[in-house]
Formats: C-alpha cells, structure tokens, sequence
C-alpha cells in the first residue's frame, strides 16, 4: 500500500531544454521574500513569468495557483544563476514535481533544500512524449510516471535519501524533526547545570568563544551565487593577514578545488576533507604549508562532491565539519580559520556556516548584487534561530569586482550599505586584470603583482579586519 503523499495526479506543463532560472523567475521580482507569506504566494504567482507571451500561462491571470502540478522538461532544468527563488516560486505556485531528462546542479540542490518539490529525473525523454494538458500519475514509491491516455508507463530515478527532507518540508525542517538541530537552549533558572563535553553542541563552543579560550576565529566565506569573488577573497585576504603576522589557514571545502590550485597546490584525490568529515581520522594530518610563512591550507579534490551524498546518511551530518574543525581551533595554532565554501546551500556550505564563528559575504558589484545577498543572510539567520549555530554573525559584507566608471557599482553599493550598514567594510574590492590572473600562476595578488589596485585593496581590507578583531576583544 502507498503512502498517502507518494501519488502525484494531475496535468503537466511540458517544457523543453535549458529552462534557465530567469524563465522561471524573473530577476526584477527578487526583492520579494518568501518568508512573508504575501510575498510568497505573490512569487507564486509569477512562476514560469519569463516565459514567451507564446506558452500558455503556467499561473493564470489574476491567480496564484497553478492547474498544472508536474511539470515535464528536457535537459539541464534550472540553468543559470543560482537563485532559491526558482523552486520556491514553483513551489509556491502548486507544482509538486519536475520530471525532467537532467538538471543544473544548483537547481537540484536547492530544490531539495527549501523542500518545496520534488526534482525527480526520467532516463527518456518526457518531453517529446507529452503534451502541456495530458493527465498524469506519479508514483514516488514505484518511481514511475504513468500515462493513463496512451497506457505508457515511464520510470524514473528514485530520490533516495532526498525524499524524505523535501517531504519534511526542507533541509531544516528535516534536520529538526530527526533530532539533528535543536532550539537554543535556555538559561539554567537556578541550580547546577550539567557539564557538557566542548563541541558536543553549538552552545558549548560558543560559551568556549566568549570566554576568551580559543583565541581562533574561524571564518567561513560564502554566497550560493558563484562569480562573486569568494574565493578569490579567501586567498588574498589569507595572504594579506598572514604577510602582517597573522597565522592563517585557508580549509577549501568547495570540490571545484579552486582555492587549492589559486595558493599553488596540486590537486591530489584523497587529500581533502572527504575521509575525515565521515569520521575516519584526525584534520590535522590534511594541513599541507604552503609557499608562504604563516598561512597553511587543507586543499579540496572533486570527490568531496560525493562526501554530501554520505554526509545525508549520517546522523547529525550539519556539524560533521564542526566536530573536526573545532578541537583544532581550541588548540590556538592559528589566529583565523578562513573556510571557502561551495557556490551553493548544500550540505557543504550549512557544515561550513554551522562550523565558523562568523560570515564574510562578498557581492559583485552589479544588479543581481542583493539576490545573494539575501538568500544567505536570512540561511544564516535560519542556522542561529534553529539552534545549529546559534552564535554565528556577520563578519562583514564585502563589495567586490567595484568599477568606479559605472554608475550602478556605486548605485549597488549604497543600497547594499543603506541594509547592512557598518557591517559592510569601507574598501571596495576593483575589477582588476592582475587580481584575476594571479590565480593561474597560483600566487595572491600581493606577490603577483603587489603595486596593483586589487591587492592594496585587500591589503586594506587585511587591515579593517584586524581592526574589528581588536575592537571585538577591548
């Protein structure tokens, strides 16, 4: 017998390949937030708003439901940038399911992550064998799509381990409902409290941070929209801090491994987190120095990829990078731990965010700018409320790829100031040819090329975080 959320019936809306993100919400309606219930049934409402006046209305005029709750699409569903926008406007509208031939790899995840429908893929090509109106039955349990009307019946791959976060209703709720997260604890009234092990939760690190007994700050730096300058910022900032004597490690957990190969390191398989984070050895072994006094780095490889695959399946799998982060942290070796985050909210980045004591977001300086933005600030917010990390903040906002010869950088920055005030850092990182290629020869800016307007800047930007981590202990 079936569980009574395994059958999906309905029409479809058949769509064809490269569906981009901004098809399935455009970009000018970002500013609504699907937090506030108006703004998300209003996003809701414009599902699938880019696409040609030509395809029939996914939401009908004046509504903000759908008649169609399967949609059926060909390859690489939900291409384009990484909004969390795009399943939560699908989601929002009444679509319970994509069935689609592939997908962009961010879509999927965050389809996942927001629990708002399920992204269920067909070996065959659905799409040239429906039609937008076809009545259909999904089968989450047999993982097939059935065709009343011609008696086809089409199988799908099955979800796995995915299926139960999305029906939980996302990634938060499914970690709270199974005991992973918890609320924050309350003060204790009175009496004694019982004694806790330091990192057996969030609370206890934090309370060690407060106290002054763990002189390392570990920063994770991160946006799920890619080409910000994320890692680009990790290196140089690193490079910068530890050339003004501060001891630096750089922990690459993005399985692009970019930060491994921008400080100089070949990519080797098996040198990166994958073995530790699934409970097999000690952190410490992973530290490789680099060509640079005073910074070190635990490089990244592909196959980390797969460790989030793993991670799902273990129990209390958001705080695996914390458990084997933090005893290093205690030890005082380092004065910043800098985390370089995939371009993503999958399990990677939440192990990243539930890890550090503090965020620094970088934001191009272009129209798309806030979209971030917000996603990852209020992801934070969702870690500190739900009791995961309940102590983490802002380490700063940073304004990254600036052209000064354009009006809208300027335009960008002030909006973004006017939100988040002196939380966003006075230096301006510029779009800079030397900053850019200095990657390729595995070396920072400031000795690739030390006179050029990207690394003063970040030798700038060295400098005002040094000056809050003063400010932070007077």
């Amino acid at each position: 017998m079936c569980r009574k959320d395994a059958i999906i019936r309905g029409k479809v809306y058949v769509l064809g390949d490269n569906v981009n993100t901004d098809l399935i919400i455009p970009a000018k309606y970002l500013n609504l937030v699907p937090t506030i219930s108006e703004e998300y049934a209003k996003l809701g409402s414009l599902a699938l708003a880019g696409l040609p006046d030509s395809c029939p209305r996914f939401v009908a005029k004046g509504l903000e439901k759908t008649d169609y709750p399967v949609i059926v699409a060909g390859r690489n569903f939900g291409c384009g940038s990484s909004r969390e926008h795009a399943p939560i406007a699908l989601g929002a509208a009444g679509a319970r399911a994509v069935v689609a031939q592939s997908y962009a790899r961010i879509f999927f995840r965050n389809a996942i992550t927001t629990g708002e429908l399920f992204p269920l893929e067909s070996a065959e090509r659905l799409c040239d064998a429906l039609r937008t109106g076809d009545e259909v039955e999904i089968n989450m349990e047999a993982s097939t799509l059935v065709h009343p009307a011609s008696r086809r019946v089409f199988a799908l791959k099955p979800l796995g381990a995915a299926a139960p976060v999305i029906r939980a209703g996302g990634l938060f709720a499914y970690a709270r409902a199974a005991g992973m997260i918890h609320a924050a604890p309350a003060a204790e009234p009175s009496g004694k409290a019982e004694a806790a092990v330091p990192g057996d939760s969030p609370a206890s690190d934090a309370a060690i941070a407060a106290s002054g007994d763990r002189a390392t700050r570990i920063i994770a730096v991160a946006n799920q929209k890619g080409g910000v300058g994320k890692t680009t910022t990790v290196i140089n900032l690193a490079a910068c801090l530890a050339r003004m004597g501060s001891k630096c490690l750089v922990v690459d957990i993005d399985p692009q491994a970019n930060a491994t190969s921008g400080i100089g390191l070949r990519i080797q398989q098996g040198a990166s987190l994958y073995t530790a984070l699934l409970g097999s050895g000690s952190i410490e072994p992973l530290i490789k120095k680099t060509a640079w006094a005073n910074m070190d780095v635990i490089p990244s490889e592909l196959d980390l990829a797969g460790s989030e695959v793993e991670l799902a399946r273990l129990d209390g799998y958001l705080h695996k990078f914390r458990a084997v982060l933090h005893p290093l942290a205690r030890r005082g070796i380092y004065d910043f731990i800098f985390v370089d985050c995939p371009p993503s909210l999958g399990i990677l980045t939440m192990n990243g965010l539930t890890a550090a004591d503090s965020l620094i977001i970088p934001i191009q300086c272009e129209y798309y700018a806030l979209e971030g933005l917000s996603v990852i600030s209020r992801l934070m917010e969702q870690l500190r409320d739900s009791g995961a990390n309940p102590a983490i903040e802002i380490e700063g906002v940073l304004m990254t790829m600036y052209d000064g010869r354009t009006k809208l950088a300027d335009q960008v920055v002030e909006e973004v100031r006017r939100h988040f005030g002196d939380r966003v850092y006075s230096t301006l990182i510029p779009r800079n040819v030397r900053l850019s290629e200095a990657p390729s020869h595995g070396l920072p800016g400031i000795d690739y090329d030390a006179r050029s307007s990207g690394a003063v800047a970040y030798m700038r930007l060295a400098k005002e975080v040094l000056d809050r981590a003063r400010r932070r202990q007077e």
